[in-house]
């Protein structure tokens, strides 16, 4: 008997040292918002009130809907799950139709930063396809609240540049993207450099088509790259020490937990562009802005190789 209560009490002690992560599920309850999910990671006691960075996670178009759990597919939280360690607080909002609303999401995030511990300084927006379109509207309306975001093959459709180049933006777009056209983004990067406004910006293009670029979000190197950048940072530069490489892609999920990511690694098709007969022809010859994105060469031996230089080094 004294074993027994013995080996609750120590069971309750555990529980009360640390606490376990959580995983959370919030419908209707930010009016003239959106459902969401959250993740809060453990905390010990003696982190239990310590403030965290936030991390807004946009999806794009196929996980709209009404199924919150679809917001869960890919992404941050999946990362998670699948062994990524993050000490931030995350939310994964859903929309129901398509496309975002910058003045929604940000009832969500107003939501979360009065219930939870987090750093308002250490806020960060990212998402793909749709969401790197709606991340590009929060960063346009709200660039005092971002300390850098993340906007991947998206684009953009408000009228002004306003606030983008306030905020350090990371724009990445595969530019054999057949689903959403590259110069989306690489019109944007254009404008801004046109108006002297890119020194906050970076623009990569990765050899890969629209849906591999999910295979960021899984990747460390883009929440330490995230979490270089504070609100309180003196100008608030841009840390260019990040690159995302094929090699790094190709090991997007090995390189998470071990015995998370074997049985969830042979579902993914490897990071390797199709080979395309088009990419034997010879490569066009430069007459615009437009002409850029497309002049890689891909070299399947060593990976891909600029052809007249490399495009993000250009735009850095």
């Amino acid at each position: 008997m004294k074993r027994a209560v013995l080996s609750v009490c120590l069971l309750v002690l555990c529980a009360a040292s640390v606490h376990a992560q959580h995983l959370y599920a919030y419908r209707d309850s930010v009016k003239d918002g959106y459902n969401f999910m959250l993740y809060e990671p453990s905390r010990s006691d003696s982190t239990l009130h310590k403030e965290l960075p936030l991390i807004l996670f946009l999806h794009g178009k196929s996980l709209s809907g009404t199924d919150l759990n679809q917001v869960l597919r890919y992404g941050t939280i999946d990362a998670v799950e699948r062994g990524l360690p993050l000490e931030a607080v995350v939310i994964a909002p859903q929309t129901e139709v398509v496309g975002w609303k910058a003045d929604r999401l940000k009832r969500v995030v107003d939501f979360v930063t009065d219930k939870y511990f987090v750093d308002t300084n250490r806020f960060y927006v990212i998402g793909m396809s749709m969401g790197g379109w709606g991340t590009l509207k929060m960063v346009h309306q709200y660039p005092d609240k971002i300390a850098a975001a993340l906007a991947m093959c998206g684009g953009y459709e408000e009228s002004t540049l306003d606030g983008l180049s306030e905020v350090p933006l990371w724009i990445i777009h595969g530019f054999r993207d057949t689903v959403t056209r590259v110069s989306y983004s690489a019109d944007l990067v254009k404008k801004l450099y046109d108006s002297g406004r890119g020194e906050r910006l970076i623009f990569d293009q990765p050899a890969c088509g629209h849906s591999e670029l999910a295979r960021v979000f899984y990747l460390p190197e883009l929440y330490d790259w995230l979490f270089e950048h504070n609100l309180q940072d003196k100008l608030r530069p841009v840390n260019l020490g990040y690159t995302i490489t094929e090699k790094k892609m190709n090991a997007a999920y090995s390189r998470l937990d071990p015995d998370k990511a074997l049985s969830l690694t042979p579902k993914r098709p490897p990071y390797i562009p199709s080979r395309r007969k088009e990419l034997e022809q010879p490569l066009p010859e430069i007459k615009s802005w437009k002409d850029l994105p497309s002049l890689v060469d891909f070299n399947w031996e060593k990976g891909p190789r600029p052809a007249y230089g490399s495009l993000g080094w250009i735009l850095r």
